[in-house]
């Protein structure tokens, strides 16, 4: 018994020097790209070395005990660095909106397994958005959901193209659709990502733009940041108040995130919201999970107020909707 004790005993201490190994290599992801990754599982990385720090307090005596809680401890800091400044930034109070002049906002990935659309117009019901963007909105979803949306949302347009290019806006209020060759209308084309941009008018008259988009896994590296750095290029273009909303298959923890939201000048308004995943498949079933990864963004620049944020109802897709209240300045 004594042996075996042993042998738990070092499992556990290697586990705990392990993960704090791993967070501190995912400070280095800014200079390794494959490091970045492991910024993506922080919100396991940081209970993880916590968890380690009073295992080492616990197992070890002497002075293995000291350098080891160092070293834990270090780890520790090396996630919290990432993870306290995104939580402070969820409590900090919004401005109240104006009596007048506001504009509600949904985005909203519908997963292409969920063809359960009368519970994403329930979610829509409920929260009364005026502008509505989509992604994974392919042919199954579209050919339900549209007639459910036209009467109360005039005003629509979708893009059809390869896995991620599949995306949909709907408004009550007209807009214009910039035609710059990024939405494309072939179900069976393989353009992989896409883009809608439009340009709306406030209720009080005032010009902004919204642009939706769908960024791919961070699985291969060199991918997604192409495709950041395609969308950075994209929104330096606009001129005026812009929203950028949609899924960026990225958390706020990554260097490439963070980086993009930098060199855009926008503000990322998601602080520590989770939204994914809502579901997941094991033992040959999709099964409810609880959400503990914030993949679903919404930015602003230029002008544009955002008051309230909050995640929609559950609408049998994998991701949660993101909805928001915005003015313009």
């Amino acid at each position: 018994m004594s042996f075996l004790l042993k042998l738990v005993r070092l499992g556990l201490v290697l586990g705990a020097l392990g993960v704090a190994t791993l967070s501190m290599l995912a400070l280095f992801g800014f200079a390794v790209p494959e490091l970045d990754l492991l910024n993506h599982a922080q919100i396991f990385l940081l209970p993880g070395t916590l968890i380690g720090l009073a295992i080492m307090a616990i197992a070890l005596r002497g002075r293995r005990r000291s350098f080891a809680m160092i070293y834990a401890l270090v780890g520790v800091a090396a996630s919290a660095n990432v993870m306290v400044p995104e939580f402070v930034g969820s409590m900090q109070q919004r401005p109240a909106a104006p009596d007048t002049g506001t504009v509600t906002m949904m985005t909203h990935n519908l997963f292409g397994m969920n063809y359960e659309m009368e519970k994403v117009e329930a979610a829509i019901l409920a929260e009364q958005p005026d502008i509505i963007v989509f992604q994974e909105y392919f042919g199954e979803q579209a050919t339900e959901l549209h007639p459910l949306l036209l009467a109360e949302y005039p005003f629509f347009v979708r893009c059809r193209g390869g896995k991620r290019a599949n995306l949909g806006l709907y408004s009550r209020l007209p807009f214009e659709q910039v035609q710059d060759g990024a939405c494309p209308n072939n179900a069976y084309g393989t353009t992989r990502t896409a883009h809608i941009l439009a340009t709306f008018q406030s209720p009080n008259g005032k010009p902004f733009s919204v642009v939706t988009t769908h960024i791919d896994w961070p699985i291969p590296v060199q991918r997604q940041r192409d495709q950041l750095s395609a969308l950075s290029a994209l929104v330096d273009s606009i001129e005026g108040p812009v929203i950028l909303a949609g899924d960026f298959n990225s958390t706020p923890w990554s260097y490439s995130l963070r980086d993009f939201v930098a060199r855009t000048g926008l503000v990322r308004q998601t602080m520590n919201l989770l939204t994914y995943p809502m579901s997941w498949y094991y033992l040959r079933a999709w099964r409810e999970t609880i959400p503990f990864l914030p993949l679903d963004h919404v930015m602003t620049r230029g002008g544009i107020v955002v008051h309230e944020l909050h995640a929609g109802r559950p609408t049998a897709s994998d991701h949660l909707p993101v909805v928001f209240t915005f003015s313009v300045e």
